[in-house]
């Protein structure tokens, strides 16, 4: 676990101390049955398409943009890995000492799910994804189904949290997300949101604006816009979206993910090194299907690019953190009887 300091650190607004240069080392270098329409796991499902030499979800082909092969599933349980350090283990900040069923939109391979599997071995635990890349061994109270969360979900009242973790760029509909949530969420549940805005920054201006790194976050923002999506994200309107949708208590909670080993705090630096890690593993799978089929650039214009963020990222003096967000909001409670 992290200490507390380490939390408090990673919370809020407040800059991040990063370690004077000469404190750095060479090691530092950080380099139901019916669920959300499931799909039965068909040998279709794994016949994954190919291109650019990366491989793609097979159900609803071309949907999601991001590869599902087995780099990218490392960067996902690296970055997974990171996320956890900075935030000291909490799997959630909704409210619930012992839920009993707990759905993971989007779960990629599983990671959370398993973690919150493992710590509530009472519970239910589902996991849903577009690809079946989850481990077969897993906790028994644990289910990984393949299912498209566009479609109704039904699964009225049937659990205490909804999560969501890295999923934006997916989400077509954040209104219609938290309609679908709030009928799946027993009386007195929780949605909670983990998601990160695509525009890296520093609290010393040493990520420059005009550098590859945030020429390239703007990229991916252009990409995603014009497939109907949204390269950034406004906590504020997902608050206000859960309100309309009839959720109560709802609540911002920005946290500051360090990329690189700076931070002078060691369990954020440990944290912010595997996070540099995952990027400059995972920043090409991330690209490529949004820069050569929507932004019109050829593979070799896009890893030149790639080439020079990753090598902006990995300078030490260079103290950048991406910025993350926890939205959350309960479903009602019943009333209590006189």
């Amino acid at each position: 676990m992290a200490s507390s300091t380490s939390i408090r650190s990673v919370l809020g607004n407040a800059p991040i101390e990063p370690l004077m240069h000469s404190d750095y080392s060479d090691s530092d270098s950080g380099y139901d049955e019916k669920t959300l329409s499931t799909a039965s796991l068909r040998s279709s499902i794994y016949q994954y398409e190919e291109e650019n030499g990366r491989s793609y979800h097979a159900f609803k082909a071309g949907k999601y943009l991001l590869p599902n092969d087995e780099a990218e599933q490392e960067r996902m349980d690296i970055h997974h890995y990171a996320i956890s350090l900075a935030l000291g283990d909490r799997l959630f900040y909704a409210p619930l000492e012992n839920p009993t069923a707990v759905v993971d939109i989007g779960t990629g391979t599983g990671a959370w799910a398993i973690d919150v599997a493992d710590s509530f071995p009472s519970a239910y635990v589902l996991g849903t994804d577009l690809s079946p890349i989850q481990p077969t061994y897993v906790p028994t109270n644990l289910e990984f189904q393949v299912a498209d969360m566009d479609d109704p979900w039904d699964m009225d009242n049937r659990f205490d949290l909804v999560h969501t973790r890295n999923l934006h760029f997916n989400v077509k509909s954040w209104p219609k997300f938290y309609e679908e949530a709030f009928r799946s969420l027993r009386p007195g549940g929780w949605v909670e949101n983990l998601e990160f805005d695509l525009e890296f920054q520093s609290d010393d201006n040493t990520l420059p604006a005009d550098g590859p790194t945030l020429k390239w976050c703007q990229l991916m923002t252009e990409g995603f816009t014009k497939v109907g999506s949204d390269g950034r994200l406004y906590p504020e309107i997902m608050k206000q979206q859960m309100a309309d949708a009839g959720f109560i208590n709802t609540q911002i909670i920005p946290i500051k993910m360090p990329i690189g080993a700076w931070p002078k705090d060691p369990v954020l630096r440990e944290g912010g090194r595997w996070f540099l890690v995952g990027i400059l593993e995972g920043i090409s799978g991330l690209s490529v299907r949004l820069f050569t089929q929507v932004l019109g650039w050829t593979p070799e214009e896009m890893e030149l690019l790639l080439m020079e963020a990753r090598n902006e990222l990995k300078q030490k003096k260079v103290h950048s953190w991406c910025p993350y967000y926890t939205v959350l909001g309960q479903k009602p409670p019943e009333p209590q009887a006189d």
